[in-house]
């Protein structure tokens, strides 16, 4: 799980849309590395959750369970700066989308101010990044283009 900017999220995406058209430029450009908040040799796999810091949010961090086909799949909480931190006593392992299963999120606000948010988002996993955006009220669940 990595934070990223709306500027960087807007340019990532364009990349994925890239990769789909020419897998040509994909083959010479190697894997998808991501620049800002991670190391130039980094890879990243657009088929999990995603941070974005839109603005500072009361929120310390987001608890949200994964449920896959109406099962809880994993529960983990994410912070504004990109890390994905499991819940419970068990590791669980970063949630990755398989494309055709149906999964539903519920995101509660972590908050040590008075800020009390729940979300939900159900959907159809078809390829596009699912975001966790951190917002100056709380934060939302979105919903980005086709990157995997």
């Amino acid at each position: 799980m990595w934070a990223f900017t709306l500027k960087q999220m807007t340019i990532l995406q364009r990349l994925a849309d890239l990769r789909r058209r020419s897998p040509l430029i994909l083959t010479t450009l190697g894997a998808l590395t991501v620049w800002g908040s991670v190391s130039s040799a980094s890879t990243y796999k657009m088929d999990g959750l995603l941070a974005i810091n839109d603005a500072p949010s009361p929120c310390l961090g987001v608890r949200v369970k994964v449920f896959e086909n109406s099962r809880l799949k994993t529960e983990v909480t994410v912070t504004p700066d990109g890390q994905v931190k499991p819940v419970g006593r068990t590791p669980t392992p970063v949630p990755q989308f398989a494309k055709g299963t149906t999964y539903s999120l519920e995101g509660t606000c972590v908050s040590t101010s008075n800020t009390y948010q729940n979300s939900q988002l159900s959907f159809k996993a078809e390829g596009r990044t699912v975001m966790v955006v951190f917002t100056k009220t709380g934060f939302l669940f979105k919903r980005g283009g086709l990157a995997y």
